[in-house]
Order: C-alpha cells, then sequence, then structure tokens
C-alpha cells in the first residue's frame, strides 16, 4: 500500500549509531588506562625503582588526561542524545565535532604520558639491573 510518504532514509540514523558506538568504545579504552598504574606496579617491582619526579609527573598527567578524556565522551554522547531529542541526526554538529576532537586528544595525549612513564620505569629497572645492584628482582630486571 502506498502511503505517499517519501522512503526514509536512515543512513543519518545509522551513522549516529555507530558515532555512539565508537564513542562509548573509547570512554571504555579511557576508563581502562585509567586502572593502568595498579597494572604498572610489577615494572617497578621493588622500592629502589622509584621514579624521578619528571616521570611521576607523567603518569599523573597521562591519569588526568585519560579521566579528561572520559569526561568529554560522556559529553559528546549528551551532545549527540540532544540533537536526537530534536530528531536531528547529524553527527557533523559543531559541538559533537569538537568535544570528539578533545576527548580522543586528551586520550591520545595521555597514552604518551602513559607510556613515557613506563618507559622511563624500565629503563630504570635495566640501569640498576646493569650496575648489579642488590634487592629483590622486578619482572623487568630479573637477574640471571
Amino acid at each position: 500500500m502506498n502511503t505517499g510518504a517519501p522512503p526514509v532514509n536512515d543512513g543519518p540514523r545509522e551513522a549516529v549509531k555507530t558515532y555512539l558506538e565508537q564513542t562509548k568504545l573509547l570512554v571504555s579504552l579511557a576508563s581502562a588506562f585509567v586502572l593502568a598504574p595498579a597494572a604498572a606496579l610489577p615494572f617497578i617491582g621493588n622500592s629502589s625503582a622509584v621514579p624521578a619526579h619528571s616521570k611521576f609527573l607523567c603518569l599523573v598527567g597521562g591519569e588526568i588526561l585519560f579521566v579528561v578524556s572520559i569526561l568529554f565522551g560522556y559529553l559528546v554522547l549528551g551532545s549527540i542524545a540532544g540533537s536526537q531529542h530534536l530528531n536531528s541526526f547529524d553527527v557533523y554538529r559543531p559541538a559533537t565535532k569538537w568535544l570528539s576532537r578533545l576527548q580522543i586528544g586528551s586520550y591520545l595525549l595521555g597514552l604518551i604520558f602513559f607510556l613515557v612513564f613506563l618507559l622511563g620505569i624500565i629503563k630504570l629497572a635495566e640501569m640498576k639491573g646493569a650496575t648489579g645492584s642488590q634487592g629483590p628482582p622486578c619482572v623487568v630486571c630479573v637477574q640471571k
């Protein structure tokens, strides 16, 4: 039965669904890295492998950036929900685009900060192992 109505274009709705899923995925990844310092503890191993103050600031900065990324993700989800309420399915809204850019930017910057911290810990552990310092071995520098 033909009602005379034009066919419905579901492209924008599907684009919004995909955008929502990608935003939720990035929120989940950033949430996992909030727990990353606990995963980094085996690399520290003992109290003699305490990182320098600058490396510790990298860890704190990275964690803050991960939390900021999560918050921006929630704002992205809110901006999309607000546009859906108006029956507008536009992933190119300026608020949505800029919040998404801030979300992924803060995530990537947090990842870089965390990697700098982790590489500093590994390097410190290797130096401790090369100098023959005594103490309990850590995961990275097992005594041979």
